[in-house]
């Protein structure tokens, strides 16, 4: 089964040497219990490495099974320790981070074997050696003597031909020896079991054949068998096969044996995940709501002329527009009824109570920014029936954002809007001088007493209460009568009185615009929405020209002859909002300095914290289980990578964290400036999307894998005896 053929080892140093093993011919049958004795330094360990593909020689040959060794690539080699050999160290060689069941498991799920099956196999194996109870504790829970069982189990778990034990006996007491020496002992009766051991009395006791060394050359050999001809076999390339999730289990275990440590790695690559995504965060908050500020800001006018009607000289609204519309600095004019706007009550078939400020299309210049555009094949109302909504009225009617849907479910869509509401019934009627009230009867007889000349025909009244209300005012069996209603204080009420239906012909694609579109004319008929007393009676809103804004004081005293001319441009806002994203940059940059350094700093821990020596024994162990050099790679890539991905979700927590916190503290602190530049608090500066989050986590993962392929490449250039050697 095994020919070693003038074997030679020789162990260098610079410029000198040490011959390990000497002109060394031996042959193994399939099945003996064969013990190598020696004293320290005769070479009986270097001997067992060579057999068991751990170390190789300087010169000979060695056959396995007819094929030669010689020839071996590091795949077959790798094949070879997983299939055909099973090792007991002296020293246990266990992952201490991982169970008795998982330790045993490791070899047999570097074969490809499936976690079902591959538990089966481990518990069974562990119930051959008499550790069954102990599966689910770490090593550092077990005596020495139930660390070997489980030593032993593991070299079992693949049914190998050869088992190896170097002094498996070394570190345990006479009691725990003779137990572990029984169980080889029957385990040779099925394999080939080569145990190095100091003691004869063990060899003579138990062993089949004792092969005795001395300075590295056999100095004597109890039952010598050779063979002189072995026929050459042409070797057959297998690969082992360690699963990428079984890869991926391993470093979890790894990682969190050692939690705190991965914790600190992690949180240098948090910090840095952290600051791309509040970055980015920051980046997109202010774009957007620069971008909402100018949008409703272009849309708002730069002054407004309020008008009474005691000072209206002309008869004519378009008059008055064209009259304003003769200022050289004048761009545009609207006019804008006070407390106007529209309630829509009904779409298709469905009740609605959604309220919409409405306008005209005041202007036929290029009004984009003041006015908008139709969406796709939407056009402007031209009919006093046709109506174009704005994007917020469209998601308020439906719950969807996408434009292409809103368009496609409200074109040519009929909509019903209140178009007259009763008013509510007026509190100061009950103590108005102008007014009386009478013991009510019914609506058809006049009360007693009712003072016809001063109030008028009680049927008269009746009809206005009904056209002003809906209802009669009654308290206590009393109607409340006026002399005229247009004195008391009229709000309106939510109770329609009539209603128009609309088509809808456009969706305004200009998204920061409010208002909905109606025709000129349609608009000039629509009732005021809340009271029949305004302060003013007129309004006139003024767009201005680039020149116009420049002289904007000028401009007022030549407009204030039309009225009360109120501001509306502010050109301090955009300056003040200026100050406010300036020092967030400056906070960000500096942060960027301060992560640059925290990050460099964790990583250069990193770096130190996963170093190949410290590692380099569960190498040895992995290579001796059968493990390839691309697994022991791919290994300790796959632990950065999780890194990376912890790293990369501790980021996204801490940015969403920072995010939450920092609009709170804008909100804050600029509160005064919020109101004044948006009209309410209620923004959020840091707006942090989830493709920016995914793309962070992306990112950490790839540079931890980048950190962690240097230390993963030296790892997997180690031999075997190297590693388990810590050399």
């Amino acid at each position: 089964m095994i020919k070693l053929v003038g074997i030679h080892k020789i162990y260098q140093d610079l410029n000198t040497g040490f011959l390990a093993l000497k002109d060394i011919n031996l042959d193994f049958k399939d099945d003996n219990f064969v013990c190598v004795l020696g004293k320290s330094g005769s070479g009986k360990t270097t001997l067992l490495n060579i057999i068991g593909g751990l170390d190789t020689p300087s010169s000979g040959h060695m056959v396995i099974d007819g094929e030669l060794t010689t020839k071996f690539t590091d795949a077959q080699w790798d094949y070879f320790r997983n299939y055909k050999i099973g090792f007991v160290f002296q020293s246990y060689s266990l992952i201490e981070h991982l169970s008795v069941l998982d330790n045993v498991k490791l070899a047999i799920k570097i074969q490809g074997i499936k976690e079902e099956e591959a538990k089966k196999r481990a518990l069974d194996v562990l119930k051959q050696v008499g550790i069954l109870d102990q599966a689910y504790k770490v090593p550092k829970t077990l005596s020495g003597g139930q660390r070997q069982r489980v030593a032993i189990a593991r070299a079992l778990i693949n049914n190998p031909e050869i088992i190896l034990a170097d002094e498996p006996t070394g570190n345990l007491d006479k009691r725990t020896s003779e137990q572990i020496i029984k169980i080889l002992k029957e385990i040779s009766k099925e394999h080939l079991v080569i145990m190095v051991t100091h003691s004869k009395k063990i060899a003579s006791k138990y062993a089949d054949r004792i092969i005795e060394l001395k300075d590295g050359m056999v100095s004597s050999d109890t039952k010598p068998y050779l063979t002189e001809k072995i026929q050459i076999n042409k070797p057959i390339i297998k690969n082992t096969r360690f699963r990428f999730g079984d890869k991926i289990k391993h470093a979890i275990n790894n990682i969190r044996m050692k939690k705190w440590r991965s914790f600190l790695v992690s949180l240098g690559l948090a910090i840095g995940v952290a600051s791309f995504i509040l970055l980015n965060g920051i980046s997109n908050g202010i774009k957007e709501n620069i971008d909402e500020h100018i949008g409703r800001k272009a849309s708002d006018p730069d002054l407004r002329v309020y008008v009474y009607e005691e000072n209206w000289g002309l008869p004519d609204v378009n008059e008055y527009i064209e009259k304003l519309l003769d200022d050289k600095d004048v761009f545009s004019v609207r006019y804008s009824k006070p407390y106007m706007s529209l309630n829509i009550i009904q779409v298709k078939d469905t009740d609605l109570n959604l309220s919409s400020m409405v306008t005209y299309k005041f202007t036929n210049e290029n009004t984009d920014h003041l006015l908008g555009e139709p969406y796709k094949d939407g056009k402007w109302p031209t009919e006093d029936d046709e109506i174009m909504l704005s994007y917020s009225t469209a998601t308020n009617i439906y719950d969807f954002t996408d434009m292409d849907i809103l368009w496609n479910k409200l074109k040519n869509v009929k909509v019903s809007i209140a178009s007259e509401f009763y008013y509510e019934i007026p509190s100061d009627i009950f103590y108005s001088t102008f007014c009386d009230r009478y013991l009510y009867i019914n609506e058809n007889t006049e009360p007693e007493n009712y003072n016809k000349d001063r109030f008028g025909p009680f049927e008269e009244q009746i009809a206005k209460q009904m056209e002003l209300y809906g209802e009669l005012i009654l308290q206590d069996d009393y109607i409340y009568v006026c002399e005229y209603y247009e004195g008391l204080n009229h709000y309106r009420s939510n109770r329609v009185k009539s209603e128009k239906e609309f088509t809808v012909v456009g969706i305004n694609s200009f998204k920061q615009l409010n208002e909905v579109i109606v025709t000129k004319n349609c608009y000039f008929n629509l009732q005021n929405n809340d009271s029949m007393k305004n302060s003013y009676d007129h309004a006139f809103e003024i767009f201005l020209t680039k020149e116009g804004r420049d002289n904007l004081f000028s401009v007022k005293e030549r407009l204030a002859k039309y009225g009360w001319v109120e501001d509306v441009y502010n050109p301090e806002v955009t300056n003040i909002l200026f100050d406010i994203f300036l020092g967030i940059a400056q906070f960000i940059i500096s942060m960027i300095l301060v992560v640059s350094v925290v990050t460099a700093g964790l990583m250069l821990l990193m770096v130190l914290l996963i170093s190949i020596i410290e590692r380099s024994r569960e190498i040895g162990i992995l290579r001796s289980l059968g493990a390839t050099k691309s697994d022991i790679l791919s290994v300790f890539v796959s632990e950065s990578a999780v890194i990376g991905f912890f790293a990369g979700i501790l980021g996204i927590i801490i940015s969403i964290i920072i995010m939450v916190l920092g609009n709170l503290f804008i909100r804050y602190k600029y509160e005064d400036v919020l109101i004044n530049t948006f009209n309410q608090t209620n923004i959020n500066i840091i707006k942090i999307t989830p493709l920016s989050c995914i793309i962070a986590c992306i990112v950490c993962i790839i540079f931890a894998m980048i950190f962690g392929l240097f230390p993963a490449i030296k790892a997997s250039k180690k031999t075997p005896i190297n590693a388990l050697k810590r050399i």
